[in-house]
C-alpha cells in the first residue's frame, strides 16, 4: 500500500526547518573558518561583520530551501531536500572559490556541515530545542573566541600623554593612499588622468619622484612609517605582526607636543590589534563594517556575483568621519595629527563606485568581478596558464587605476573639507602611499610578495607653504620612513631619537636626504605555505614566496639581497622593467652598492637577514659606521 503523502503545508514546514537547519549547519562552517582566520592574523574581532555573514548563509539557504521544497513530495523526499541543498552549496562555493583546483577551499566546508547537519537531525528526534540550542549557541560561542583572545593577549587602547602645543603650532594632515603605485599616478607620468587632486596638490609643495616604501604590505609598511624605523629594526612585519611599546610611534610623540591625535581608516591592520594606533586618542574604526574584507568570505563574494557588492571598501565612510570630525571641532581647539588611510586602491579591485569602476573600462561587471576573484586568489597560491594571466591585465589595470582615481577623489573632498574649516596654509599635509601593487608585470598580481619597484616606488609629496615653495621636485632615492623626521622639521620641533631616517627637506636645496632607501621583506608564513614547491604568483627572483629580502636603492642602482644569500643587481635607468641581473656582470658596481648598504646596516644597528626576530628596540648609533657614512657623502 502507497505512503500517504503528507499535507502541503506539513511538507512547507519541515521543509523551511530543514532549510535553517542547513543554513545554520554551513554558515556555522564558514564562520569557525572566518574565525579561525581573524585569531591567527591577530586580526580585531570584527564582531558584527562575522555574524553578519552567518545570518546571511542562513537566510539564503531558507530562501534556497523553499524553492526546493516541492522535492519533499517525492519518495525519500525529506532525504533529498538536504542533499539538494548540500549539492547546491557546493555548487555555489565551487563558482566564486578563491582557488577553483582545490577543493578544501570550495568542497570540504559543505562536506563538514552535512556531517554536522545529519548529527543535529539525530539529535531532533529525542528533542528538537536540542539542534534549535546548538544552531545559536555554537555560533555564539564562535563569535565570542576573538574578543576573549584579544582580551588573553592583552591588546587593549592607551590613550597618550598629551602636553601643551606652542602657540602657533599648525595642524598636521597625513594621508596614506593605500596601495598607489607611483607609475600609476598621473603626476609620475601616467598616460591616464587618475589623479587630477594629487597633481594638482603636488604643484602647491614638493613632489618625491623616487620615493621607496620601507615595506611592501600595510603592517610593515605603516610600522615604519610611524615609528621613522625599517621593519627589521621595529618589527612590525610577517614574522611578529605587533608594534610594541619599545619605540615611539608619531602620534605618540606628537600628543607629547600637546597635539589631539586622530586616525581614520578602514584598514584593519591599523588597529589596537597590531599596535599601530598607539599615541591615538581616537580612532574611527571604519575598518569594524568589514568591507574591505568581503573577498574572504563566501557568503559575501557569492553576493557580488548577484550584483550586491559593497559601494566601496569604506573610503566614503572614512571622508564622512573626517568631516564629521571637522563640523564638531571647536575653534579654540588644540592642533591635530589627523591620520587618514585610503583602502580604495586595494583589493576587491572590482568593489567601487560604478561612476569610477567603469571610467576606464569597457568591460562588463562580470568580467571585471570575476578578474578580481582571479587575481585574489593567485595572491594566495592559486595557479593558472600563462595566458589566463596575460588576459587579467587589461581589466585589472582598468579597475587599479580606477581605484587610484577614486583614492584620488576622495583625497580631495578631504581637501575640500579641510579648506573650507580650516584653510590649507597654516596645515602641514603630507601624502603618500604605504606600498605599491603589481597589475600584471612578471605575471604578478596584488604585494606583499613581490620587492620589484611596482610595489616599492610609491608617491610622496608635501605641502606647507610656510617652509616649501610650490612646485619644488625631489629626484633622487629617498625613504618615506623619512616623513616621521620632516614632520617635526617643519613644525619646528626635534623627533626622538629613535628615527633611523632624518628629515626629507634638506633634498629639496639639492642636499644629502632621506636616506637610506632601503625596504625589507619578511616571510609571510600562512601565505607562502599556499604556494605548491616552486610556484609563485608569476616569475622572477624579486617575487618568490618565501625567504626574507632587502632591496637598497642608489641612485639608477637597485641591490637586492635575501636570507639565502643571494644577490641581484639592476640599473633602473636601463632596465625599468628589472629584467636583467647584473650581479655577476656590473662587478664593480655590485661591490660598492653591497660596501654601502654594509655600512648603513652597521650604522643602523640592522639585523642580519638571517638573525632571529626579537621585540623591537631603540638602536643606538654606530660611531664608526657614522663617520663612513659621511666620507662617502650620505650623512651630512
Amino acid at each position: 500500500m502507497a505512503q500517504e503523502r503528507k499535507p502541503w503545508g506539513t511538507i512547507g514546514k519541515e521543509g523551511a526547518v530543514a532549510a535553517l537547519g542547513w543554513g545554520a549547519a554551513v554558515g556555522t562552517v564558514h564562520l569557525g573558518a572566518g574565525i579561525g582566520l581573524i585569531v591567527s592574523m591577530g586580526m580585531p574581532p570584527m564582531t558584527w561583520f562575522a555574524a553578519k555573514s552567518i545570518l546571511l548563509e542562513v537566510s539564503l539557504a531558507f530562501a534556497l530551501g523553499l524553492v526546493t521544497i516541492p522535492v519533499r513530495a517525492l519518495p525519500r523526499g525529506a532525504a533529498l531536500h538536504p542533499i539538494l541543498l548540500m549539492l547546491a552549496w557546493i555548487g555555489m562555493e565551487y563558482s566564486v572559490a578563491v582557488d577553483p583546483t582545490k577543493p578544501v577551499m570550495w568542497l570540504v566546508p559543505s562536506l563538514v556541515a552535512g556531517v554536522i547537519y545529519a548529527l543535529m537531525s539525530l539529535a531532533a528526534r529525542k528533542s528538537r530545542a536540542i539542534p534549535v540550542a546548538l544552531g545559536v549557541v555554537m555560533p555564539a560561542v564562535l563569535l565570542s573566541v576573538p574578543v576573549i583572545n584579544q582580551s588573553a593577549t592583552g591588546v587593549v587602547a592607551t590613550d597618550p600623554k598629551r602636553g601643551t602645543a606652542p602657540a602657533g603650532a599648525p595642524d598636521i594632515l597625513y594621508v596614506v593612499l593605500d596601495t598607489v603605485r607611483a607609475d600609476s599616478v598621473s603626476a609620475y607620468g601616467y598616460e591616464r588622468q587618475t589623479t587630477p587632486r594629487f597633481d594638482a596638490f603636488a604643484k602647491e609643495g614638493v613632489l618625491f619622484t623616487e620615493a621607496t616604501a620601507p615595506g611592501t604590505w600595510s603592517l610593515p609598511a605603516h610600522g615604519s612609517l610611524f615609528t621613522g624605523t625599517f621593519p627589521s629594526v621595529n618589527n612590525t612585519h610577517a614574522e611578529h605582526r605587533y608594534l610594541d611599546d619599545k619605540l615611539p610611534t608619531l602620534a605618540e610623540a606628537l600628543a607629547a607636543q600637546g597635539y589631539e591625535t586622530l586616525c581614520f581608516t578602514a584598514n584593519t591592520h591599523i588597529t589596537d590589534n597590531f599596535g599601530l594606533t598607539r599615541g591615538f586618542a581616537w580612532s574611527d574604526q571604519a575598518w569594524i563594517t568589514g568591507a574591505g574584507g568581503r573577498g574572504f568570505s563566501f557568503i559575501y563574494r557569492f553576493l557580488d556575483t548577484l550584483g550586491f557588492a559593497a559601494e566601496d571598501k569604506g573610503g566614503r565612510q572614512v571622508v564622512t568621519n573626517v568631516k564629521n570630525w571637522l563640523d564638531s571641532r571647536p575653534a579654540d581647539a588644540p592642533p591635530a595629527f589627523v591620520f587618514v588611510n585610503i583602502l580604495e586602491a586595494h583589493f576587491p579591485f572590482h568593489q567601487l563606485p560604478d561612476e569610477f569602476l567603469f571610467a576606464y573600462t569597457k568591460h562588463d561587471y562580470g568580467t571585471l568581478r570575476d578578474a578580481s576573484l582571479t587575481a585574489f586568489g593567485l595572491q594566495f597560491g592559486r595557479q593558472v596558464p600563462d595566458s589566463e594571466r596575460e588576459a587579467l591585465r587589461s581589466p585589472m589595470i582598468d579597475m587599479y587605476d580606477a581605484g587610484v582615481r577614486y583614492s584620488d577623489h576622495l583625497f580631495g573632498e578631504i581637501l575640500d573639507a579641510w579648506a573650507e574649516k580650516n584653510g590649507l596654509d597654516d596645515t602641514v599635509i603630507v601624502v603618500l602611499a604605504d606600498h605599491g601593487e603589481m597589475v600584471g608585470e612578471h605575471g604578478a598580481y596584488g604585494h606583499m610578495m613581490s620587492v620589484y619597484q611596482q610595489d616599492l616606488h610609491v608617491p610622496l609629496a608635501i605641502r606647507y607653504p610656510k617652509r616649501i615653495a610650490p612646485g619644488s621636485q625631489v629626484d633622487v632615492p629617498i625613504s618615506t620612513v623619512g616623513s616621521f623626521a620632516t614632520v617635526f622639521d617643519l613644525i619646528g620641533m626635534t623627533p626622538p631619537a629613535s628615527v633611523q631616517v632624518g628629515s626629507l627637506l634638506p633634498a629639496i636645496e639639492g642636499r644629502t636626504a632621506g636616506l637610506p632607501a632601503m625596504s625589507e621583506r619578511f616571510e609571510e608564513h600562512m601565505l607562502s605555505a599556499r604556494f605548491e614547491p616552486g610556484t609563485a604568483n608569476g616569475s622572477g627572483p624579486l617575487l618568490q614566496p618565501h625567504g626574507r629580502y632587502r632591496v637598497y636603492r642608489e641612485g639608477d642602482w637597485k641591490l637586492v639581497q635575501n636570507k639565502e644569500g643571494d644577490v641581484f643587481l639592476f640599473n633602473l635607468a636601463t632596465d625599468p622593467g628589472e629584467n636583467h641581473d647584473l650581479a655577476a656582470t656590473a662587478v664593480a658596481e655590485r661591490g660598492r652598492l653591497e660596501n654601502e648598504l654594509a655600512v648603513w646596516k652597521s650604522f643602523l644597528r640592522m639585523p642580519d637577514l638571517h638573525a632571529e626576530v626579537i621585540g623591537g628596540a631603540v638602536p643606538e648609533i654606530d660611531a664608526a659606521a657614522l663617520e663612513q657614512l659621511k666620507a662617502l657623502g650620505y650623512v651630512e
